[in-house]
């Protein structure tokens, strides 16, 4: 094992990972301002479809961590043949499920629009984004895949690098567009036609450089009892993230009747939480592969070391990032508008989202580490009851029918990420127990 652990050493995988993730974010961070600048309904519009196209993104999710899943542990025994296919089987359900996402997104756009249930003035601007985001589904679902594919080998510097790239292109065009360098179609059009270049090139870069170093891992044809694992284990193990994309769907709905000033300020704020649990997801990500790899070599004692370990760094990143935005925050906010009712809304959002990362940090490492393990269905089933029935339930009873606003809204998040991580930790416990024990 000492080869292994050199080769999945958590900030060799976390750190790559993390600043893949920032400058991904930095494609929302980005479009956010350029089109701040063009005007609030564009940007609440934006946000509206971003929401949503994260949620169609999900589906590309199902694959990804499946894949992770059984790599991962297929590594860990050393299976080089099952490794084969089942990176086989992920690269041809990835193409199936992009390529159907982009007909049926670019198809019925007009009657999503409608579905969101969006004040009729950002009609036109979600109508305008949507249809060309589509485009670049495809690609993003090629992107996901070979971004696991990478990790699970402990190459997460690699996509990462191209990650970085193709975002810093994105960052290029966005001020090319607010610059009036850049106009084909219009201000909202342009912008989504940046970010889908963005994912061409990423997919053209990693894609070259797969083929020629990995070309048999794809072109391998899969064996059907693969393709249903990565199924099989990705539909659940995608749960949770489904569950919370759908219930922050939800959550967006109600604040629009708040109206559109608190609808803008929870995506300002958005922009920056984002930042908050950047580290710790990064962090706990690693810690999902390197337990999955752990796992399959029958080490269960070094999984639970790695969990553990991974909780107290995530922590230690939530306190420092979190004094930062604490003492800067408004500042930082004040980058996309100066109405001070949306600012001081957007503050407020980050100062509680900032407590709950704490919560949010264990949720995530200990979420990874039972997935890892192959326990994909119990985190759902708490996702799924904790979040519309506390995160999402609540937050419409506390700020909506009891008229706390976004302030009860988001404590309504807090309580929900804080119950979640308490009943994986002590789910994660168990598992671990009794595989020691049988070991």
């Amino acid at each position: 094992m000492k080869k292994r652990e050199n080769t999945y050493h958590v900030w060799a995988l976390a750190v790559p990972i993390a600043f893949e993730s920032f400058f991904q974010m930095l494609f929302g961070f980005a479009d956010t301002y350029v089109l701040g600048q063009y005007a609030d309904q564009a940007v609440a519009a934006a946000g509206y479809v971003n929401q949503f196209l994260s949620i169609v993104l999900l589906i590309f999710r199902v694959v990804s961590a499946g894949t992770s899943i059984l790599l991962a542990q297929a590594i860990g025994a050393g299976d080089d043949e099952k490794q084969k296919s089942i990176c086989g089987a992920a690269f041809w359900l990835a193409a199936v499920f992009g390529l159907a996402s982009f007909f049926v997104i670019f198809l019925l756009k007009a009657d999503l629009i409608y579905f969101l249930r969006m004040d009729r003035g950002l009609w036109k601007p979600a109508a305008e984004y949507l249809g060309v985001m589509s485009f670049g589904l495809f690609f993003q679902a090629l992107f996901t895949i070979f971004t696991s594919i990478f990790r699970s080998y402990g190459k997460a510097a690699f996509t990462s690098a191209i990650s970085i790239g193709a975002n810093i292109w994105n960052i290029i065009g966005d001020i090319l567009v607010v610059n009036g360098y850049l106009h084909v179609w219009g201000t909202v059009k342009d912008v989504a036609l940046v970010t889908v270049s963005a994912n061409v090139i990423g997919v053209a870069a990693v894609l070259a450089v797969f083929l020629k170093t990995d070309k048999d891992k794809i072109m391998q044809k899969p064996k059907p009892s693969d393709l249903k694992d990565v199924l099989r284990l990705g539909i659940p193990a995608a749960g949770e993230s489904c569950s919370y994309k759908c219930s922050q769907m939800a959550v967006t709905m109600i604040i629009g009747f708040l109206g559109t000033e608190a609808l803008a300020a929870k995506i300002y704020a958005m922009n920056f939480s984002f930042m908050l649990v950047l580290l710790p997801s990064a962090v706990a990500e690693a810690a999902g592969i390197i337990v999955g790899v752990y796992i399959g070599a029958g080490e269960p004692e070094k999984a639970k070391q790695v969990s553990f370990s991974c909780i107290r760094k995530g922590m230690a990143a939530v306190v420092v990032l979190g004094l930062v935005f604490f003492l800067c925050g408004r500042k930082f906010l004040g980058i996309f508008t100066d109405h001070e009712g949306i600012l001081r809304m957007a503050y407020m959002i980050l100062m509680i989202d900032m407590v709950t990362m704490f919560a949010k940090n264990a949720n995530l490492t200990f979420g990874n580490s039972l997935r890892a393990e192959g326990d994909v269905n119990y985190p759902v089933i708490i996702s799924v009851i904790s979040m519309w029935g506390i995160g999402t339930g609540l937050a419409w009873v506390l700020g909506y029918a009891l008229e706390f606003g976004l302030a009860g809204i988001f404590a309504a998040f807090l309580l929900d990420e804080t119950l979640r991580s308490f009943l994986l930790w002590r789910r994660w416990n168990q598992r671990i127990k009794k595989r020691i024990f049988i070991n």
